[in-house]
C-alpha cells in the first residue's frame, strides 16, 4: 500500500512538471511567433527556428522559418540548422547533405565552427 501512494505521488508530481513545462513551451513559442512575424534580417528567423529544434516542438513552422532564413541568407549556419532539423525529423540522407552545404559554406567563414558540424556529419554516416 505505501508503495502504492509513492507511485501515485511520484505520477502526481510528474504531470504537474510536464504541464508546466508545456505552458512554458507555449508562451515562448508565441514570443518566437512575435518576433519572426516583423523580422526583416535572416538571423531573427533562425534564431527562432534553432529554438524550436532545441525544445523538439513547433517543427512544421519552424521548417518554415528556416526556409526563409536560407532563401535570406544562404550560410553556414543556416544549413547547419537545416541539417539539424532534418535529422530531428528522421530524413538522414538529407541530413548528410544539408551538413556538407554548412562544411563547404563554412570553409570561408572564420566565425564558423566547421568541426562541430563534421562531427554531426560523421555520426549520422556511422
Amino acid at each position: 500500500m505505501k508503495t502504492l501512494k509513492y507511485f501515485f505521488a511520484f505520477i502526481f508530481v510528474a504531470l504537474v512538471s510536464l504541464n508546466t513545462t508545456f505552458a512554458d513551451n507555449e508562451d515562448e513559442i508565441t514570443k518566437l511567433r512575435a518576433s519572426v512575424e516583423n523580422a526583416d534580417n535572416w538571423s531573427t528567423y533562425a534564431d527562432a527556428a534553432e529554438r524550436c529544434i532545441e525544445l523538439k516542438t513547433n517543427l512544421s513552422e519552424a521548417y518554415v522559418w528556416l526556409e526563409t532564413a536560407i532563401q535570406m541568407s544562404p550560410n553556414a549556419r543556416n544549413f547547419e540548422l537545416r541539417g539539424d532539423y532534418l535529422k530531428l525529423n528522421g530524413a538522414k540522407d538529407m541530413a548528410i547533405e544539408a551538413y556538407r552545404q554548412a562544411i563547404l559554406k563554412g570553409m570561408n567563414d572564420d566565425s564558423f565552427d566547421v568541426e562541430k558540424v563534421q562531427k554531426k556529419l560523421l555520426k549520422l554516416v556511422k
